[in-house]
């Protein structure tokens, strides 16, 4: 296919890069609003404990103080809490009995009693941020602590306090998907099963950029401004009017630039509410900004789950059924649309990359005293697929069978497509085989047994595994884009996708520029902002460059059209004999024509506008796909792991930008492989106290903690979009615990050690290793 100079497929530099290397960036923290108030939150030093009073008196009486909330001053504020969606459809999952799932909603501050440790008590609002900081410190809380249910076997001891009373044994849902019949039948028929229990362990998100906001008041209107890093300015616009009680219009968001996502930045924080409210309160802008260690307690975590998995095979070691329970800690709110985040991606790719005629999925919600939880990068697929490439590398080692055969024996195949996962999702397009091909060669899979003995002979183990995954991608099936183009020689591009890191101003650039025949440096792309793009569903779900840059393309095509009845009558031609190549309209077969810069300004200069719009709706969401290849040693004295080698294919459809997809590939593997090694947020027993509470304690992946990694993509082009894209921001995260595990467990395996949860910290690979030597 050929490529375009400054088109789809070219390797541009980022055009936003130079700003941010040169300190240009403008993140929430940055920007100074003229006689802004600093706003500090007090946060619940207990995970679960009754408020009897709040006295105020010292800290009202504190230099600067301008205003101090508690829940009861914000009776006449807010509408109602932070909605969590759980009982409204299609987002009410329910109980197996028939009954709703549990509201379990958020108030911005805690009423009557606090639920996890870091939940808001108060704000304090006041001239500088020290004498906020100041002020909180003197305000008296009198805190009557409850038992603490941290752990998902403590939530379901029949003693446990219960959280909420309509979550009954802290049990928020208890969902089901899949054919039970059918699957049931399938096990009772198997050959043999395999089994495991598997842990997924909880993260924290660590963005790059702690989470901030900047509210103001406009006195003239009383219109409220938000500035902010999220992931959809008319989302969080939506969600904040909804807790305020007010008309969208009356709100204004505005993101700046901001540093990461992932999925977590996608909903309402009680911050947010508490600044719009203490600016509409005291008629003037107010900033907050989380230090790390309230982001440690306070950003929204995620993963913490509790697995079961069996795979049936028949005698031809074909995968003919899946079941699946699982026991989800959520913490102890449930965010806006929770539910059915965890649920939806959860249950879609259940069957992964093999033809699995049947599955069965049992999904549980705990409610338990810690930070409630939302979407983190691969959610719901991450856990899919680890759970179903743990099984089948552990059927491989239960039936002798070599776990590449296995799966080749297994894989979707071209004669298959469209092929529906018995969780859901659909899959029109894949080259399975051709991937997993690929993988094994890039990573030298069979001279593997040489490297083995190499490390054998300098006391080291080695391990190598693979991990498959499938994903979904898409969420939100429609988005937005309007596209202007001036006689000044510039083209505006207004998408209603946000960037918070990933280069869509270059990515849209490449394909306006193809599309319009503009220069790539002419074109302005705008985005984050509710005044000044219409609508606009955000970034989440890996959908941007498929969802958004085909709304810019059908935006384009518009503008397009407008402009050839325009140049039809500057060139005194019919319009069916106007084409239209790299930004010329020309009368075919004459040398005659105009360009589309020139035909936006003869519009402009009758008082029109070149302008149009668009809205995508795709439907379906599409599912990327690809392998994972892990090789490891582990130093048995110590339970060190070294990654040696990582080697990934990818088939995210066609790729706007190498480099940049390029970049989501290292950063999402990065993430991957902290979950699978490193990370792990950890809880004192007792107290309920946070022991992982800051970088000293909460280990994430350094520079040298990771290999070179080895990347090659098979754009197998998706037909649903002009661009042929699926998604890639989070297929990379997606697939790697399960390569990086089944790694360890092969070393483990070689030293007669069984198989270990996340994370494989040294001591726990150490422990293992001293347990399989006494066995």
């Amino acid at each position: 296919m050929a490529v375009h100079q400054t088109g789809i497929g070219a390797a541009m530099p980022r055009k936003e890069d130079r700003r941010f290397l040169t300190g240009a960036g403008q993140f929430s923290d940055d920007i100074q609003s003229p006689g802004a108030l600093a706003a500090v939150i007090l946060r619940a030093p207990l995970p679960h404990a009754e408020i009897g009073g709040i006295d105020l008196a010292l800290a009202q009486a504190a230099p600067g103080v301008r205003l101090i909330l508690t829940a009861a001053d914000l009776e006449g504020e807010i509408a109602g809490p932070i909605p969590s969606f759980s009982t409204v459809p299609p987002f009410n999952v329910g109980r197996l009995d028939g009954g709703d799932a549990a509201e379990a909603a958020q108030y911005p501050l805690a009423r009557e009693r606090v639920r996890y440790l870091g939940e808001p008590v108060a704000v304090v609002v006041a001239d500088s941020l020290a004498q906020a900081q100041d002020a909180a410190e003197l305000i008296a809380v009198d805190y009557a602590p409850l038992g603490a249910v941290m752990e998902i076997a403590d939530a379901l001891d029949p003693s446990a306090p219960q959280i909420w009373p309509d979550a009954p044994g802290n049990i928020s849902f208890d969902w089901e998907t899949g054919d039970a019949e059918a699957t049931e039948a399938a096990f009772a028929a198997a050959h043999h099963i395999s089994r495991l229990s598997l842990v997924n362990n909880r993260v924290v998100i660590n963005f790059m950029e702690p989470r901030a906001a900047v509210a103001g008041y406009d006195e003239s209107n009383g219109r409220l401004t938000l500035q902010l890093g999220c992931q959809s300015a008319h989302g969080m616009r939506a969600g904040l009017a909804s807790v305020l009680g007010i008309e969208e219009d009356r709100l204004h968001v505005v993101v700046p630039d901001t540093g990461g996502g992932f999925g977590a930045r996608g909903g309402v924080y009680p911050e947010f509410v508490l600044a719009l409210i203490a600016a509409r309160r005291l008629r003037q802008s107010v900033k907050w900004t989380a230090n790390r260690g309230e982001a440690f307690l306070s950003d929204h975590q995620a993963r913490d789950h509790l697995f079961h998995g069996e795979l049936a095979l028949d005698a031809e070691g074909r995968f003919i059924g899946l079941r699946v329970s699982g026991d989800w800690r959520h913490g102890a709110y449930l965010t806006s649309r929770g539910i059915w985040i965890m649920t939806h991606y959860l249950s879609q790719v259940l069957g992964g990359s093999y033809r699995i005629p049947t599955a069965h999925l049992r999904l549980r919600g705990i409610v338990s005293n810690t930070t409630p939880q939302s979407a983190y990068r691969g959610v719901g697929r991450l856990e899919a697929n680890y759970v179903l490439e743990r099984l089948v590398d552990q059927a491989a080692c239960d039936t002798g069978m070599d776990p590449l055969s296995l799966r080749r024996r297994n894989l979707i195949d071209a004669g298959d497509l469209p092929w529906q996962m018995p969780g859901g999702a659909v899959v029109t397009s894949g080259a399975f085989a051709a991937n997993l091909d690929r993988a094994v060669e890039l990573a030298g899979w069979h001279d593997a047994p040489a490297r083995r003995r190499r490390a054998e002979a300098q006391g080291r183990l080695h391990g190598i595994g693979l991990g498959m995954y499938a994903e979904n991608d898409g969420s939100t099936p429609t988005e937005f884009a309007e596209i202007a183009v001036s006689g000044s020689g510039r083209v505006t591009a207004l998408l209603g996708t946000q960037d918070f890191g990933m280069g869509h101003a270059t990515m849209y650039s490449q394909i306006l520029s193809e599309k319009l025949g503009v220069g790539f440096e002419d074109i302005d792309v705008v985005f984050g902002d509710s005044d000044r793009v219409r609508r606009g569903a955000g970034s989440h779900g890996s959908r941007s460059a498929r969802m958004g840059g085909t709304a810019a393309v059908m935006g384009a095509e518009k503008v397009i059209a407008r402009a050839r009845d325009a140049a039809a009558d500057m060139l005194e031609a019919a319009v069916s004999d106007i084409d239209f190549t790299d930004g010329r309209f020309a009368i075919a077969g004459t040398d005659r024509g105009v360009t589309l810069i020139e035909v936006a300004a003869s519009i402009e200069a009758a008082g029109g506008k070149l302008a149009d719009e668009a809205d995508f709706d795709a439907g379906r969401e599409v599912v990327a796909n690809g392998v994972h290849v892990c090789e490891l040693t582990v130093d048995p004295a110590n339970g060190s792991v070294r990654l040696e080698n990582y080697s990934v294919v990818a088939d995210v459809g066609r790729i706007v930008n190498p480099i940049i997809v390029h970049g989501q590939m290292h950063g999402g593997i990065a993430q991957g492989i902290g979950q699978a090694l490193l990370e792990q947020v950890v809880y004192d027993p007792g107290s309920g106290q946070t022991l992982s509470g800051s970088l000293m304690d909460y280990c994430l992946p350094r520079a040298d903690d990771l290999p070179e990694f080895t990347i090659a993509f098979n754009e197998v082009v998706e037909a649903d979009n002009p661009i042929g894209a699926k998604g890639a921001g989070e297929s990379a995260t997606t697939g790697a615990p399960a390569a990086v595990m089944n790694a360890l467990a092969d070393a483990l395996q070689s030293a007669g050690a069984a198989p270990i949860d996340m994370p494989a910290t040294p001591e726990r690979v150490w422990r293992a290793l001293q347990a399989g030597a006494s066995a």
